[in-house]
């Protein structure tokens, strides 16, 4: 199964949403491999507090959790909750917001998640592991197709450049 060969209709919904979240100094600086250790423990503690809410949603084996959990505390800094991961998850609240989180959240785990976590050398990335991907894809496949998240998968977005620019202003450029 090659869930490469098209893009699919919500990637195409949210590529400037997308694009928008890898220019981001926070998200470029994770891209890079070597995010300041301060906005590394800030962003895994924002991604619990989504997946707290998003993961019921999810098959089992897709959830992140107890990852993120696994990941603050190997990281060894003091992560500071996020307001705006706080006001997103209260919009979480129907069915199609929560598939639309789970979309966008499993597919950036799943695909620049696998890209991320060979360069973030010396960082914790148990939530960018999978006991087996091949679930995560299959599960992704169809729900990339669906036009109905297309709202919610940005709102997603939205919600992830929000938590990046709570955690710049909080620490600066770190």
């Amino acid at each position: 199964m090659n869930t490469n060969a098209t893009p699919g209709l919500l990637w195409t919904a949210t590529r400037d949403l997308h694009h928008a979240c890898e220019a981001h100094p926070v998200g470029a600086a994770m891209a890079s491999g070597k995010p300041p250790a301060v906005w590394y423990a800030d962003w895994l503690q924002a991604l619990h507090q989504l997946h707290v809410v998003v993961d019921s949603v999810l098959p089992l084996e897709l959830g992140r959790i107890d990852r993120l959990d696994a990941d603050l505390v190997a990281s060894g800094a003091v992560a500071t909750r996020s307001i705006a991961a706080d006001k997103y998850t209260y919009t979480l609240n129907n069915e199609l917001s929560l598939e639309g989180a789970a979309y966008v959240l499993t597919g950036a785990h799943l695909m620049g998640g696998e890209l991320m976590r060979r360069r973030l050398e010396g960082y914790p990335t148990s939530h960018l592991e999978w006991d087996d991907r091949k679930v995560g894809l299959a599960w992704l496949k169809p729900v990339r197709e669906r036009a109905d998240l297309a709202q919610a998968a940005r709102d997603c977005f939205a919600a992830l450049l929000s938590i990046m620019d709570e955690i710049q202003e909080r620490h600066g450029n770190a």
